[in-house]
């Protein structure tokens, strides 16, 4: 009985490690409410969530391919000397954001920027998961339920044993099992495991700051929030003018296609700005926008 026991531990080791040491895409369907007075809008995205060995990546798929057109775009241009370009067709992604964490530590970034400032904010708290016996079924997966307290939100999670990956959506992870399922309590923020493929050999992921990034803590960007819902132009009025002093900059604006000065147009990125900030005020981490 022991050769079999330990012959055993040593398979779903065994198994677990090559789990780990593939690399996975887990594909999410994100549902969010950005409007906390208009619950009944709400909005979907498909997400990624990509495994390695040495780390994750969380991502829209939708910002993957409008990023890789235009990287093809703009290379192919300089090749060719073209300087017209068309994206009107090209989708633009609802989510921009993305998560990064490293293995076998979990330490977690999250990818942002706020205007045209860039920024990589650490966030090294550990989840407080409780598990519980209720289980369920996700897309065939057989799934327990855990619940947490975290980003402002209460959340219920299920995890699946049987994909031994510790990780899950978002800056979710540190449950026995890949989570498949997790919504906050008010149902404003939802992810789905709707599908996965594993993706040949064992690729690593770039997970370092890039070079115009701004590394910040939670503290640190809830001031710069502050900063900018204040004044949500300030990079533009500081870059523009930086670009052409005090020169009147012409530019056609998608509302009306009128020709705006300088001035104009920041006037009307302000007001469009500010009046986004009031509609989209449901944050899936409410900390860190407080």
């Amino acid at each position: 009985m022991k050769k079999i026991t330990t012959l055993f531990l040593m398979f779903v080791i065994a198994a677990t490690h090559q789990i780990n040491a593939q690399s996975n895409q887990f594909m999410y369907e994100y549902k969010f409410k950005l409007d906390s007075l208009n619950r009944n809008k709400s909005d979907t995205e498909i997400m990624i969530l990509e495994t390695s060995p040495n780390g994750s990546k969380f991502y829209s798929q939708v910002k993957a391919v409008y990023d890789s057109t235009m990287d093809a775009t703009f290379k192919n241009a300089k090749m060719i000397q073209n300087k017209q370009f068309d994206f009107t067709s090209l989708k633009p992604a609802k989510v921009n954001d993305e998560v990064l964490k490293t293995y076998p530590d979990y330490q977690t970034k999250l990818r942002t920027r706020l205007a045209t400032t860039q920024l990589l904010i650490e966030n090294n708290k550990k989840i407080n998961w409780k598990i519980t016996s209720d289980k369920d079924t996700v897309l065939g997966y057989q799934v327990q339920k855990a619940t947490a307290n975290m980003n402002g939100r209460k959340w219920v999670a299920w995890f699946a044993p049987e994909i031994p990956v510790q990780d899950g959506p978002y800056d979710f992870y540190g449950l026995p099992g890949l989570i498949v399922k997790i919504e906050d309590s008010k149902g404003d923020h939802s992810f789905t495991l709707v599908g996965s493929r594993k993706i040949n050999g064992a690729q690593t992921i770039g997970l370092e700051k890039k070079a115009r990034e701004i590394a910040v803590t939670e503290d640190k960007f809830n001031k710069i929030w502050q900063e900018y819902k204040n004044d949500p132009v300030k990079d533009y009025r500081q870059r523009t003018s930086s670009a052409g002093g005090s020169a009147t900059i012409s530019a056609v604006l998608s509302y009306g296609g009128k020709k705006l000065s300088q001035e104009e147009m920041m006037k009307e990125l302000e007001k469009e700005a500010k009046e986004n900030l009031k509609k989209e005020n449901n944050y899936l981490n409410l900390n860190l926008y407080r």
